[in-house]
């Protein structure tokens, strides 16, 4: 066990802290943790698997493209604009520049329901 991890445990150990709230504050602490070492660097994108890769807007609108496609319901580019600038928006409300991709895909989610895009919604929960 490397020195961190002994510190870690220990504190939780000792404090009797419930296993569920352990990785809850262990995913937080890495977010937080990235966000300072990036600092004003722009905004990064903590992939599942924990790799670090630089946000690219271009990938949502590509993403939402597709799925509209393949759902059937077909958005304009226009359209497809909106929910990005949706996201963005809510991303710099966040107040951080690391964001886990899950989060993102949150966002995405939120923003097509609140413009109307069911149908895209329910294809993009599924993808």
């Amino acid at each position: 066990m490397n020195d961190l991890t002994k510190i870690l445990f220990d504190y939780f150990k000792d404090n009797d802290i419930d296993p569920n709230k352990v990785a809850n504050i262990i995913e937080d602490a890495k977010i937080n943790v990235l966000d300072e070492m990036f600092g004003e660097e722009g905004e990064w994108v903590l992939k599942k698997l924990g790799s670090v890769e630089s946000f690219d807007k271009e990938k949502i609108f590509h993403s939402i493209a597709q799925t509209s496609d393949s759902s059937g319901a077909k958005m304009n580019a226009s359209d497809v604009n909106i929910i990005v600038e949706d996201v963005l928006k809510k991303m710099k409300s966040i107040k951080r520049n690391v964001y886990p991709t899950t989060e993102i895909r949150g966002y995405v989610e939120e923003a097509l329901k609140e413009e109307g895009y069911g149908k895209v919604l329910e294809a993009y929960k599924n993808i």
